[in-house]
């Protein structure tokens, strides 16, 4: 057991606030009570309704070693506050209610502190849900190494990580330093904990993962209601007063940490997960605008930032939000359980918002690319809404992005109504052989005398116009309700190869629009000279080299390996 009782004071006191988290409590207080270390542990209950407290006591009953206090205030960090106020040790730590202590970790962080004399003691931790786990420190470079007695100058990047329960202080420094935790919707850990890693005169980081945190789904959890206005403007105002206290350190490489931080980290993932999930609401929208503003005000933009990162955070600055949405599907993927194929009925209003947005600003070119593969891929899914919306849409992306955006999208193609064009749904697989590309679909009983085709796009935009391939064969027939099937062969050598195509269907009229392609692989088989690829509706066909030759390779270099393994 580390360090020893000096007048009856534990050597470590650790605070736990609570606030409906029952289910959970259990094994958090059977994680803390099994570390290695002379401590006493305050619950500190805020207004929980679910049993929380009464389990909290139970343990305090079964264990001296637990108090239980009711909350003076509401909220997280009136608990906290409330916690700290009460400890008695030498050292302190905190820790959240539904999480766990890995055996050994306040041992690790207490131990630096003996030695050293530090102020406080940072150490690694890991995070874990339903489906996977991860470690947030891996891109921080301050978590590579032990040290002790280093300053927040000597390793910025402890910035980059501010939650306060990886970490243990001695309580002398605590109290002597001010440090106190606001009572705010999210993130009242990040102020304290910037203001204590610059008040600090030494810190030690420990290697050892000392909190393993639970990232758990429902509307009880903060990390769940990330994207709503009211907790991403706590967040932004808590961000701003860290801004500040780096600013007043007049560090140079700490505003280059905390610049990243913003525009390429955590501030850019909160705000692109409130454009992600963004629906118009006009009062909530300014208020967002205006703290995404001044936080971007007190954090200049530094030398790299990730592609469109800087273009979604100042179209939310400036209040843009339908052009941020479109940018934030772009630039930091999709919200939380859609499907990345689908889009919202309104893609033809965000993004005619964004090239609006676009056409009076500069773009990098890996920005313009990415823009126009997004753009050019969802214009390959069937149209919604008002044929002449869509029409202006790529006539305005087409004049900003260029003549890539319609490399998909067979409607771009041409000229005169849409309206009136069916849809037809299709996938893909393969036949004896796998030399021949077969897609199969359906026509609507009303659709009219229907052929399919293939749009290669990038031929159409090397040449003077479409560029269409026929099937060699079309099979029809026809359902009890009308319904007809067909099924479309292309023989896979004559395909273009490494390039994308496209579905489409033609009308009697000479017209042709995209299939509402479904794709399904086809089976794979090792004999194959080709191998197929799917991405968005959109077809690749690859040529493989010849099976034979393939095993001949494989068995030479199996005699290769083989002879060196006989010469060790």
């Amino acid at each position: 057991m580390t360090g020893s009782a000096h007048d009856d004071a534990p050597l470590l006191s650790v605070v736990i606030p609570t606030h409906n988290v029952r289910p959970w409590l259990r094994q958090a207080l059977d994680s803390v009570l099994r570390q290695d270390v002379d401590l006493e542990v305050i619950v500190v209950d805020d207004r929980s309704d679910d049993g929380t407290i009464e389990f909290a006591r139970e343990a305090a009953g079964r264990d001296a070693r637990v108090s239980v206090v009711s909350s003076p205030g509401e909220g997280g960090g009136s608990a906290r506050n409330a916690g700290a106020d009460l400890a008695r040790g030498r050292y302190l730590v905190f820790a959240d209610g539904d999480d766990l202590i890995p055996d050994g970790a306040y041992d690790a962080l207490v131990t630096s502190l003996e030695v050293s004399g530090s102020d406080l003691a940072v150490g690694d931790y890991i995070k874990f849900r339903a489906v996977d786990t991860w470690r947030p420190t891996a891109a921080m470079p301050a978590y590579g190494r032990a040290s002790r007695g280093v300053t927040l100058a000597d390793e910025p990047t402890l910035l980059y990580s501010r939650p306060c329960w990886n970490r243990a202080f001695r309580r002398e420094f605590w109290e002597a330093s001010g440090v106190r935790f606001p009572d705010v919707p999210r993130s009242n850990d990040i102020v304290p904990m910037v203001s204590a890693l610059v008040k600090a005169e030494s810190i030690d980081v420990v290697d050892d993962v000392v909190y393993v945190y639970r990232e758990r789904p429902g509307s009880g959890s903060m990390t769940a209601r990330a994207g709503a206005a009211t907790s991403l403007v706590s967040y932004l105002t808590q961000e701003a007063e860290c801004a500040r206290i780096v600013r007043d350190t007049r560090d140079a490489d700490l505003a280059a940490v905390f610049a990243d931080l913003v525009w390429d980290r955590d501030a850019f993932v909160a705000v692109n997960r409130y454009l992600l999930a963004w629906e118009s609401d006009s009062e909530a929208d300014a208020l967002v605008a205006e703290k995404v503003r001044a936080l971007l005000d007190l954090t200049p933009v530094p030398d790299e930032v990730g592609p469109l990162r800087r273009l979604a955070l100042e179209l939310a600055a400036a209040g843009s939000f339908a052009a941020g949405h479109a940018v934030a599907r772009v630039a930091g993927g999709h919200p939380e359980g859609s499907d990345p194929s689908e889009e919202r009925a309104d893609l033809v209003s965000t993004w005619r918002a964004l090239i609006s947005e676009l056409d009076s600003r500069e773009l990098s070119d890996e920005e313009r690319d990415m823009l126009t593969e997004r753009l050019s891929r969802q214009l390959a899914q069937p149209r919604t809404g008002d044929p002449s919306a869509w029409q202006a849409l790529v006539g305005a992306a087409e004049r900003v992005l260029g003549e890539r955006v319609r490399l998909f999208a067979a409607d771009a193609w041409q000229s005169g109504d849409l309206g009136a064009r069916e849809r037809t749904a299709a996938r893909a697989h393969s036949l004896a052989g796998g030399d021949l590309l077969a897609i199969d679909g359906t026509v609507s009983p009303d659709a009219g005398d229907v052929a399919l085709a293939l749009l290669d796009g990038e031929a159409s935009l090397e040449g003077d116009g479409p560029r269409l391939i026929r099937p060699v064969s079309v099979t029809w027939r026809t359902a009890d309700d009308g319904v007809r099937t067909w099924s479309a062969a292309f023989p896979a050598h004559q395909l273009p190869l490494h390039r994308p195509l496209t579905p489409v269907a033609l009308g009697e009229d000479g017209a042709f629009w995209n299939v509402d392609a479904a794709f399904e692989l086809p089976a794979y088989s090792r004999r194959d000279a080709f191998l197929y690829d799917v991405v968005d509706r959109i077809l690749i066909v690859r040529r493989r080299r010849s099976w034979l030759l393939r095993g001949i390779i494989a068995a030479v270099r199996s005699r290769v390996r083989g002879g060196r393994s006989d010469a060790r």
